[in-house]
C-alpha cells in the first residue's frame, strides 16, 4: 500500500508519511512529529483567501479563524501550524469521533462495491455536546458539526466553508 515510500532514504520522514495517510481513520495525534511550521504549496484554491476550508479531513484555518475558534476546538484535536506562500494558517486535525446510529446508516452500492451511503445519522445523545466530530465509517476523512459551531463561524462571518444538514 505504502509502496511510493520505499524511495525515501530517510526513514523519519518515510515514518512521517506513513503516520500522515493513516492519522484521520486510526485517530492518530501528529503534534510530535509535525515541524514548528510545516510550508505548504496550495494544490487548487487560493488559501489566503478563505478563513476556514475543509481539505483532506483537516480544517485550514485562517490566522483569524483560529484565533477566535482555538477557544472552542482545542478539546477536539489538534492545531499544525504551516505557512501557505508566506501566510501563517493553522490545520486542524480533529480527533472526536460521533457515533453512528448503525440502523439509519444505509450503505449504497454500485456494481457490487459500496459507493457510499443512502443515508448517515449519528446517535442524538453522543452528539448533541460535541461541537465537531468525524465518522469511523467514513475513515476519520468526513467532518461534522451541529449547530453550536455553524453559529460560530456563522456569527463570526467566517469564509469558505459550506454547511450541509444530513439528518
Amino acid at each position: 500500500m505504502y509502496q511510493s515510500l520505499k524511495g525515501y532514504s530517510d526513514t523519519a520522514e518515510a515514518e512521517f508519511m506513513v503516520k500522515f495517510f493513516d492519522l484521520h481513520g486510526n485517530n492518530d495525534s501528529i503534534l510530535n512529529i509535525w515541524p514548528d511550521v510545516m510550508p505548504i504549496k496550495p494544490l487548487s484554491i487560493d488559501y489566503e483567501k478563505v478563513d476556514i476550508y475543509i481539505q483532506g479531513g483537516f480544517l485550514l484555518l485562517s490566522k483569524e479563524a483560529y484565533d477566535y475558534l482555538y477557544h472552542f476546538l482545542n478539546e477536539y484535536g489538534e492545531f499544525l501550524k504551516i505557512d501557505v506562500n508566506g501566510s501563517e494558517m493553522v490545520l486542524f486535525n480533529l480527533r472526536v469521533f460521533g457515533q453512528e446510529d448503525s440502523d439509519k446508516c444505509i450503505e449504497d452500492y454500485s456494481k457490487g462495491l459500496r459507493s457510499g451511503f443512502k443515508s448517515f445519522a449519528f446517535i442524538d445523545s453522543d452528539i448533541n455536546s460535541k461541537l465537531l466530530f468525524k465518522s469511523k465509517l467514513l475513515d476519520g476523512i468526513g467532518l461534522f458539526c451541529g449547530e453550536e459551531f455553524k453559529q460560530l463561524v456563522e456569527v463570526k462571518s467566517l469564509n469558505g466553508i459550506e454547511f450541509n444538514e444530513i439528518n
